[in-house]
């Protein structure tokens, strides 16, 4: 449950390891996120997926009796305070090493590239689907919980299909206004 709420919503691994059933928003699908890294509370909605998976783990919660209150856990395990941020993160790792999940490099993913992963393909969505990038990045940094757009400028480095996707958008738009200069170049 861990990795599809990362996976999906882009949020920090020590947010979701302070959620609570509370903070579950059955009915509209969506995550309130309090006491954020910068104090800042935000909503998450969900996707028809993620919300889905989050259903059948509560389910499968209630089944066993597990702790259903609604200052309990929503990432239940049977230490009395829960996960910890880092105990998030050991137990994706030692998941990602068990199943041989690796970067092109050959190390294991972060916790974090998650979260990286997340903006990313939010970016290449608006690209693709002809939305002004540069106007909606103010809300990617409202709903990844950035103090400012400066934020989350870092996870917009050079990325091959962003640029592949930026570069399309350019060149539709304004490719006919390039003409190659004599000497091979371009104007």
């Amino acid at each position: 449950m861990a990795i599809v709420l990362l996976y999906t919503t882009g949020m920090r691994r020590g947010e979701l390891a302070r959620l609570t059933l509370s903070d579950y928003d059955q009915p509209n699908g969506t995550l309130q996120i309090r006491h954020t890294k910068f104090h800042k509370s935000r909503y998450l909605p969900l996707s028809a997926d993620a919300s889905r998976e989050l259903d059948i783990y509560l389910a499968l919660r209630r089944d066993r009796h597990l702790p259903m209150g609604v200052n309990s856990r929503l990432l239940w395990n049977s230490y009395p305070n829960g996960y910890s941020a880092s105990g998030i993160g050991s137990g994706i790792r030692e998941l990602l090493r068990a199943s041989s999940v690796l970067k092109v490099d050959g190390r294991l993913p972060r916790c974090h590239d998650l979260r990286h992963s997340f903006a990313l393909r939010r970016l290449l969505r608006w690209y693709h689907a002809g939305v002004d990038v540069q106007a909606k990045l103010p809300m990617l940094a409202t709903y990844m919980g950035h103090v400012s757009i400066n934020s989350t400028e870092y996870y917009l480095p050079f990325v091959t299909e962003l640029a592949a996707a930026a570069s399309s958008r350019f060149g539709s738009r304004y490719g006919k206004l390039v003409r190659p200069l004599p000497d091979g170049g371009a104007s």
